[in-house]
């Protein structure tokens, strides 16, 4: 009856947690200025962002590196194990609070003296069979806390582990319309050398029939040897780009070599969906991640705080307990026996509470750590979408430059051929002709490395619409 009455009372005690309860912060409504100001509300637009949205781009190797990175790429494999390895640890923390039970035999046999009692050796045996149990009663929640502190551990991996898909995909991305950009100011660059050549020919012949001179001809061979020598250092950048998307794929660089072969690629230059402000820091999986951080450590308050309180723990033998082995296994061997404990760190409290000072201490940085990651994230937001609509607006006056770059230079090599221009007019408007079409290809190629810093700045994808983990990880990070 006793026992009865005081089943109630521990469970009602156990049902009690010291220490801080865990609540998330409460941030303020987030208002992108950048995508409202007059001069880029027409970027974009208040639509869901895309979930794949590096398919938007309708280019099928994009879209083919994309997945096979996010499939096998050894940081996504990284990332999972320590998923994996912080589920286990939860695990193990979730069972603590049950009781342990182990299965044991043990025998002993000894010949010794007993002082006191006879000078004779007495010959002893002692045999055991049964199981051993322990449990620790969580009357303050410190194994309730240590479990907080696992799960919200564990939902920090896999935040990381988001945050590693979204920088993969972006890097992929970034890194392929990079590799596209140089391509085209190689392809470029090859093009002017053709038409050099042939303004070069032009000058010899002239100077061969006495109408020009050696100025114009060393002056046409330095403008052909200056664009010659450019193009080793563009190769040279796209090998290298060539090599860190195969590296990100979990390839030996040179793999990707035949799959990357020069092509076009459209300019993504529209008005991007990019959602409510206020999801932004939902999103983000690296908010996330510092808010599940808070969480744990908050948890750990509480486990320190336990500590001052008493640890009230049973441990506990049923089996069979026998002099002779073959007596082992008789009922009249049967045993039982059932030992609380108490033990209290009564004369040591100054170490828990430093313990618990230290805890607290650890809390306050992580929160700290969570506000500048949440001005890191609007920091890098506000900056993806500035540079997005600049780079748009940037493109359009290139395409402008170019245009009239390209007519100058037609009209320079007319006048020049028939005379009426002299030969350093012509090879300022080639100049100023290879400049703007370089420059488009820069410009080309950054509208799109905007579009995939605005997205990885927006969290990657929508939050309905998660890619899924890598499959060769799903049997690693399966709850």
């Amino acid at each position: 009856m006793r026992n009865l009455i005081l089943l109630p009372l521990v469970a009602a005690l156990a049902a009690c947690a010291v220490g801080p309860d865990y609540r998330a912060p409460i941030d303020a409504p987030v208002t992108l200025s950048q995508a409202s100001t007059p001069a880029n509300v027409a970027a974009f637009s208040s639509a869901s962002p895309v979930a794949a949205w590096w398919r938007q781009f309708d280019d099928p190797v994009l879209d083919g590196l994309v997945t096979r990175a996010l499939d096998a790429s050894p940081d996504l494999r990284i990332a999972a194990s320590r998923v994996a390895a912080a589920r286990a640890v939860f695990g193990e923390r979730r069972l603590d609070a049950l009781p342990h039970v182990t299965a044991g035999a043990s025998g002993t046999r000894s010949i010794a003296p007993q002082p006191g009692v006879s000078e004779q050796r007495i010959e002893s045996e002692s045999l055991s069979l049964g199981f051993d149990a322990a449990w620790e009663i969580d009357l303050f929640g410190r194994l309730r806390r240590g479990a907080e502190a696992a799960r919200a551990d564990l939902d920090a991996e896999r935040a990381a582990l988001a945050d590693v898909q979204v920088s993969l995909a972006a890097e992929v991305a970034r890194n392929y319309f990079e590799l596209r950009g140089v391509q085209r100011r190689i392809d470029v660059a090859r093009s002017t050398l053709d038409s050099l050549r042939k303004t070069q020919t032009l000058t010899e012949q002239l100077w061969e029939y006495g109408a020009g001179t050696e100025l114009e001809t060393q002056s046409s061979l330095a403008r052909v040897k200056a664009v010659e020598a450019n193009v080793p250092a563009l190769e040279t950048q796209a090998a290298v780009l060539r090599h860190r998307l195969a590296v990100l794929l979990g390839e030996r660089p040179g793999v990707l070599d035949a799959d990357l072969a020069p092509t076009d690629v459209a300019t993504f230059a529209r008005a991007l969906p990019i959602g409510d402000g206020t999801e932004l820091l939902r999103r983000r999986p690296d908010v996330r991640q510092a808010e599940r951080r808070l969480a744990a450590a908050t948890a750990r308050v509480g486990v320190a705080t336990a500590d001052l309180f008493p640890r009230i723990s049973l441990q506990g033998f049923i089996g069979f307990l026998a002099g002779d082995a073959s007596d082992l296994v008789r009922s009249e061997s049967k045993a039982w026996s059932v030992t609380p404990s108490v033990s209290w760190a009564a004369f040591d409290l100054g170490s828990v509470r430093a313990r618990l000072r230290a805890a607290e201490a650890d809390a306050d940085g992580v929160a700290a750590n969570y506000e500048r990651t949440v001005l890191a994230a609007l920091e890098d937001t506000e900056n993806s979408l500035v540079a997005y609509a600049n780079r748009q607006a940037q493109w359009r006056l290139v395409q402008e430059q170019v245009a009239a770059a390209r007519r100058a230079t037609e009209l320079a090599e007319i006048r020049y051929r028939e005379g009426t221009s002299d030969f350093l007019t012509l090879l300022d408007a080639q100049r100023t002709q290879l400049a703007a079409d370089d420059a488009l290809a820069l410009a080309e190629a950054g509208v799109n490395v905007g579009v995939v810093a605005v997205y990885k700045a927006l969290g990657g994808w929508g939050e309905t619409n998660e890619v899924a983990e890598p499959v060769a990880m799903v049997a690693a990070t399966r709850d």
